[in-house]
């Protein structure tokens, strides 16, 4: 299920500046994986996300799988690649990987082809009841393509069980991303003397302007 959060920053005689966050938990975005497992490349189901994944150097290549803790898995492996593209206007600001299930026993780090990663959280989930490791990179790109590391670096196997030098393997049970507008923006919507409304539907804050619905990026509603 994807959800939506809209922020919105206001000045005097200054219109609106937005940023979205879309979370994709696969078990959610694949409901029928456990008979049609889908295909590593793939664009999100609300069309504003396209992720391509190779093999590149690796042994092993990228794939969906089950998890019977952390439901569906994205499962990179050791120097696998991952690209990321905003088909819309939007700007690429900020990803999160959720790792879950099997994820955490040789998870390595992430090479991106811009902007940088941060430092990852290796703890538990809000129920403090299983472990749910996040990884964060942040940009400012429409395009980015993250390089998975060879060796396992921060998976319990060699931080916990001394089995260094295990391949390492990224594997996302859910991520989120976090873009700014890079369409028209409201702030162009609003720009004339035409009376505009803020309006929220779906959990999604709108512009209405002569009759005309606009998302945060500008864009027209249909």
């Amino acid at each position: 299920m994807k959800h939506f959060v809209w922020i919105l920053l206001f000045a005097a005689s200054v219109a609106t500046m937005s940023a979205a966050e879309y979370s994709y938990v696969w078990s959610d975005e694949f409901p029928n994986y456990k008979s049609q497992i889908p295909s590593s490349d793939f664009t999100t189901g609300d069309g504003l996300f396209r992720f391509t994944s190779e093999k590149a150097n690796g042994v092993s290549g990228p794939q969906f799988g089950a998890d019977s803790k952390a439901g569906l898995l994205l499962r990179l492996y050791a120097d696998n690649t991952l690209r990321i593209e905003s088909l819309k206007a939007a700007k690429i600001t900020s990803i999160t990987f959720v790792i879950g299930g099997n994820g955490h026993y040789q998870l390595t780090t992430l090479s991106p082809s811009n902007g940088a990663m941060g430092e990852p959280y290796l703890g538990k989930d809000a129920t403090d009841t299983f472990r749910e490791y996040r990884l964060f990179w942040t940009g400012d790109t429409r395009d980015v393509t993250f390089t998975v590391g060879h060796s396992c670096v921060y998976g319990i196997d060699c931080t916990e069980q001394g089995k260094e030098g295990e391949p390492g393997t990224c594997m996302t049970k859910q991520m989120i991303i976090t873009t700014t507008d890079g369409g028209q923006g409201i702030e162009q919507v609003q720009s004339d003397n035409v009376q505009c409304t803020k309006v929220v539907r779906d959990g999604q804050l709108l512009i209405e302007k002569n009759g005309k619905l606009y998302n945060a990026q500008g864009a027209e509603i249909r």
